[in-house]
């Protein structure tokens, strides 16, 4: 028989991903704050602005094999300027939906992306799921505020979870972040950056990240703390210059020089414990960013953006 999954935060970027990926092999059901069912993969989707008394209702009812736990908010400068608003959406919210397990009586995984924003600036690289937990923003903390929750549940109430650091996750349908903000500028003619291009990510596509959630919940992985990322360290310059190139836009790239409180210097992950259950990537960097370049030219088509210097196109 088909699992059953709860998705929270099904609209946003990581949870329709997760969603649709998840779809061809369970039953998905969502929730979001939206109206209507936001997209025909679903097989079921409720309206609920969690926090929700009616979660737990929802939840003995469903009586789903996995809740993933996709809702809150993913942004270190957010974190910075509204605190405490990051806090209702990351430890409160998740002890929200623990407790609506409990209060169910349910005995399905808790799967909780977490972010390697807890690691902080590590002292060395590669960084394992062993190493010091160090955040330097709100986000990060609250992050790792978040795990010793769920950890706690595990250890009180015997909530099994799969908890998952992703480092920097791209992909189609991400409006925000690195990737695009450079080609918004970039079209707008002038890429200037904070930084000095010499920062380093470790990037997974959200495809790679849905593929690992899909896996994990197939193999009924539990209790596991695992590391999701490509491996390797790519400098931001690296990866803003080939995506100007995948946008075939003839525009030079700029960095100010200035570092933005709460964001890490250098990242790079330790992957061998998610190798060890099957998990990795499939798509290449050059492969991921030029599905982005073309998934954001569609956007801007739509929108009917003009002006823009191209090459070759």
């Amino acid at each position: 028989m088909k699992k059953t999954v709860l998705v929270t935060g099904v609209n946003g970027f990581i949870g329709s991903n997760v969603a649709r990926v998840l779809g061809a092999d369970c039953r998905v059901v969502g929730i979001g704050r939206s109206a209507g069912k936001p997209d025909d993969s679903l097989d079921g989707y409720r309206q609920m602005a969690l926090p929700d008394p009616g979660l737990a209702d929802l939840l003995r009812d469903l009586r789903p094999d996995a809740v993933i736990h996709c809702a809150g908010r993913g942004s270190v400068p957010f974190s910075i300027n509204n605190p405490a608003a990051d806090f209702d959406a990351g430890p409160r919210l998740v002890t929200h939906v623990l407790d609506a397990m409990r209060l169910a009586g349910i005995r399905a995984r808790f799967f909780f992306p977490s972010s390697a924003a807890v690691y902080g600036n590590p002292k060395s690289l590669p960084v394992a799921e062993t190493s010091p937990l160090q955040p330097i923003s709100p986000y990060g903390y609250h992050k790792v505020l978040s795990e010793s929750i769920i950890q706690q549940y595990c250890q009180l109430y015997g909530q099994e979870y799969v908890i998952l650091r992703v480092f920097s996750c791209y992909g189609e349908g991400l409006a925000k972040q690195l990737l695009w903000d450079a080609a918004v500028k970039a079209t707008e003619g002038t890429l200037e950056l904070f930084g000095t291009g010499e920062e380093t990510r470790d990037f997974i596509h959200v495809h790679d990240l849905a593929h690992v959630v899909s896996l994990l919940i197939a193999q009924e992985t539990a209790n596991a703390v695992l590391n999701v990322a490509g491996g390797r360290q790519v400098s931001v310059r690296e990866i803003v210059e080939l995506l100007v190139r995948k946008l075939e836009l003839d525009v030079p790239v700029h960095f100010n020089g200035q570092v933005r409180t709460g964001d890490p210097l250098r990242w790079q992950a330790d992957i061998s414990r998610l190798k060890s259950l099957g998990g990795g990537t499939s798509l290449s960097l050059e492969e991921g960013v030029q599905r982005f370049a073309e998934w954001f030219w569609a956007v801007r088509n739509t929108q009917g953006q003009g002006g823009l210097r191209l090459v070759g196109r």
